[in-house]
């Protein structure tokens, strides 16, 4: 048995927004203990290797990291950017469409640039497009500052002083582009991320789809030596060299109240005793670890109804092939098979994988270290829903899926449909492939423990990128960091974490009185 720990902060899950939460608490002089069911920090930000060969999780780019990029400060303030070495992508990724293919540049003018030379009909529309972009941009920057003084503009405020941003808000990315481009080959070249965003056009926040734009060609694109979990190891390790626990292969069963704080209990036996927690996990998941009837329903109501984005097929390949040798050296290459992109998500919502986009990623482009000399680490993504095929042949009986006969199959027959369409871009790759090994959307949900195996947390609307999820709970000392709270992507959890720890900061400076004794009332 374990014996009890105590600590100011217990964080729940060692994503990338529970070790943020931890780290920026520790910046702030609190003591914290952190809990994770897996063997590895980072969630989706990790790695594993089968046989000779290194396979990234999830990421594909992290945005924000180069001088002068929103995300710059939160990583110096981790403490692991003199331990890691950050490539810079450039360029950005490579698209094609039925009729053309183009590269596009990590630079905002030389984006605007390229699209315009790519369809020089549709340039005054790209032009005005990107001034527009622009311009959310500097409202979304002087917000920021405002919201830092402690304020905060009621809507007539933001109408008359961050218009260009209220408008970007309000709409989705589609009516957005619409006032600009005529063309569906021009709309579908200025998309292309959607499935970063996990939904299409005429759904995913215009506001958002802009600062991800912006965002990636003004500070970059950037993929880590070693892989995310590299960096996910170093900013475990700087939590632990400045006194921190992180304690791995731990379920936590329960969380509850206590005298002065709370008191959260796992599977091993360990006992953490804090004054607040930070929860990683979804707010339904945190719910459940919860005693009954502490959280009053309409929070947990809301809670329950939102919907989780969509997760994935992905299909990791060790190759024997240098690809890149070869002329395929494209870090990221989006094969699009349509310039109708509602019609692609719809087929990755029913699951007709052969004509939904998908991602060709060489990751051996820019970490030549994940594969054995020669070889190529090749990694095959689209978006999936969690329904396929009754939740992936298992009939909702998850229990031991990954030996059910059924799941192998339906698995495979969707994995089959990616690898056929990337043997189209790469003539050969069936012969070459030494390795396979195929993660679904019960695969994120078993090692991420997230709603129907969600890469975003809940879907990222107009009306949930407006109205983001607070990091407080209806219990004081409680609180929430992670995509379902800052948005989805592997920056906006490491910022979610920033902001939980902010909010934790002024819970417990709130309990403490003026000659520094711990509040009781």
């Amino acid at each position: 048995m374990n014996p009890d720990i105590e600590t100011d902060v217990v964080i729940v899950g060692a994503g990338l927004g529970g070790l943020s939460a931890a780290r920026h608490l520790q910046e702030r002089g609190y003591k914290v203990v952190v809990i994770e069911h897996h063997s590895k920090p980072g969630g989706y930000a990790h790695f594993f290797r089968k046989e000779e060969f290194r396979f990234e999780v999830a990421l594909h780019a992290l945005d924000g990291l180069g001088e002068g990029g929103w995300a710059r400060p939160m990583f110096e303030s981790l403490g692991i950017m003199d331990r890691i070495e950050f490539n810079e992508l450039d360029p950005f990724y490579t698209v094609g469409f039925p009729d053309f293919e183009v590269a596009i540049p990590t630079d905002f003018d030389q984006y605007a640039a390229v699209a315009s030379d790519v369809l020089p009909g549709e340039g005054a529309g790209f032009r005005g497009l990107f001034a527009a972009i622009q311009r959310v941009g500097h409202d979304v920057a002087r917000y920021t500052e405002v919201r830092r003084s402690g304020h905060r503009p009621d809507d007539a405020e933001m109408l008359t002083d961050f218009p260009d941003m209220a408008v970007a808000f309000n709409v989705p990315w589609a009516v957005f582009i619409d006032q600009y481009l005529d063309s569906p080959e021009a709309k579908a070249l200025v998309s292309t991320l959607w499935g970063y965003l996990g939904l299409p056009p005429s759904r995913v926040s215009a506001g958002q789809f802009a600062m991800t734009i912006l965002s990636y060609t003004t500070a970059g694109a950037w993929y880590p030596t070693g892989g995310s979990g590299t960096m996910t190891w170093a900013i475990a390790e700087v939590i632990e060299e400045h006194g921190g626990e992180i304690h791995f292969r731990n379920d936590v069963e329960r969380i509850e109240p206590a005298d002065e704080g709370v008191v959260v209990t796992t599977n091993k036996g360990l006992t953490v005793r804090a004054r607040a927690v930070v929860s990683n996990a979804s707010p339904t998941s945190t719910l459940a670890l919860l005693p009954d009837g502490l959280v009053d329903g309409d929070w947990g109501e809301t809670a329950q109804s939102e919907t989780p984005s969509l997760s994935s097929l992905v299909v990791h390949l060790g190759v024997d092939r240098d690809l890149a040798a070869e002329g395929w050296d494209h870090h990221e290459y989006f094969d699009m098979p349509t310039y109708d992109l509602e019609a692609d998500y719809t087929a990755a919502l029913e699951g007709r994988f052969e004509d939904a986009g998908m991602i060709i990623s060489n990751y051996t482009v820019t970490d030549p270290d994940n594969a054995p000399a020669g070889c190529t680490v090749l990694v095959l993504t689209t978006l999936a829903p969690w329904d396929h095929r009754d939740a992936w042949g298992t009939g909702g009986d998850l229990e031991n899926y990954r030996v059910k006969e059924s799941y192998q199959r339906v698995k495979q027959e969707a994995a089959e449909k990616l690898i056929a369409r990337a043997e189209r871009r790469i003539p050969g790759l069936r012969d070459s492939i030494v390795t396979a090994h195929v993660g679904t959307p019960l695969t994120n949900a078993r090692y991420m423990l997230q709603p129907e195996g969600a890469l975003y947390g809940r879907e990222q609307t107009v009306v949930n990128q407006r109205f983001r999820r607070s990091p407080r709970t209806p219990i004081p000392n409680l609180f929430l960091a992670g995509a379902w709270v800052g948005g989805g992507g592997m920056t906006p959890a490491v910022g979610s974490g920033k902001t939980a720890a902010a909010a934790v900061a002024r819970y417990l400076r709130s309990q403490t009185t003026d000659n520094g004794e711990q509040r009781t009332e």
